[in-house]
């Protein structure tokens, strides 16, 4: 069985205005309209938002890999 792997797309958002501006996340699997994952709190900075992003999407990527995994045995 030819099973693939689903990508994930990360959107940053922004709330507020200068210097009071925060981000938060939403991480989508494949082509869904729906977010599978929303930032929990907001960030300061973009760079830490995008940073907590990366951690989420990469520990998705582990998860499927490890259901193809076992699907295999």
């Amino acid at each position: 069985m030819n099973e693939k792997m689903p990508t994930y797309r990360v959107e940053i958002g922004n709330r507020g205005t200068p210097p009071n501006e925060t981000y938060g996340w939403k991480i989508y699997q494949n082509m869904d309209v729906l977010p599978i994952l929303r930032s929990q709190h907001f960030f300061v900075s973009r760079m830490a938002g995008l940073a907590d992003a990366n951690r989420s999407r990469l520990r998705l990527l582990d998860a499927d890999a490890q259901n193809l995994k076992t699907k295999e045995q």
